[in-house]
């Protein structure tokens, strides 16, 4: 039997997790998922394929999958006051963060306004200007609301998007992601998804997360 063919046709990421669409041999199926964020769809792909490859059936590969979310990866979190945390303080490299932004943007088209705290990128030094650059201008690009910079290794980030004057969204810098709290506290509330993705900073970052889900308590 020759090996079935499987492309992903599209994926999109809501509050209550991620959707795949798929072919299979020209037949689309839809599939949701309990998990959120591109790593979750991966696992599902990989699944469904095994699935098919075992002899299954299109109907009975594509039966809901049991997916969670993955940890600090877009992880869901409940922080105070309504608002919608994701934990991606495990993400560090440009594409990892990009996808991040992405699930961000998705989520944003739900009617949540958005939030992106990122902190600088595990990047080769002659490359750090360019791709931090870039992902400021990605973050343009998604209409993200408001952009958190941390950190004087991400300033790059940061000033691309400020320079971009199509864009509605803020952008602010901050030293490090404890100076940032008070801001992120007082700009956000119900109705707001916050992305806090890695980097360097991962400790720092994950400091930051505990004390948003605490909020002022």
């Amino acid at each position: 039997m020759s090996p079935r063919t499987l492309t992903i046709v599209d994926v999109v990421h809501a509050p209550d997790g991620s959707t795949v669409t798929v072919a299979v041999d020209g037949v689309e199926r839809t599939v949701r998922l309990g998990g959120l964020g591109p790593l979750v769809v991966e696992q599902a792909v990989d699944a469904l394929r095994a699935a098919l490859d075992a002899g299954a059936s299109l109907d009975e590969a594509t039966l809901p999958l049991p997916f969670v979310d993955v940890h600090c990866r877009t992880q869901r979190l409940a922080g105070p006051d309504g608002t919608l945390l994701l934990d991606d303080t495990h993400a560090s490299s440009p594409d990892e963060v990009r996808g991040s932004l992405r699930v961000l943007a998705d989520l944003g088209r739900s009617g949540l306004r958005t939030v992106a705290v990122i902190g600088p990128l595990r990047i080769d030094e002659r490359d750090r200007l360019d791709e931090h650059d870039a992902l400021g201008r990605i973050v343009v690009r998604l209409d993200i609301s408001q952009l958190v910079v941390i950190g004087a290794e991400a300033r790059h980030l940061y000033m691309a998007a400020s320079l971009e004057g199509s864009w509605d969204g803020e952008s602010v810098l901050f030293d490090n992601a404890a100076s940032a709290y008070d801001f992120v506290r007082a700009t956000t509330g119900p109705n707001t998804v916050i992305l806090v993705s890695g980097g360097t900073y991962r400790a720092e970052l994950a400091e930051l997360v505990a004390r948003l889900r605490e909020g002022d308590s």
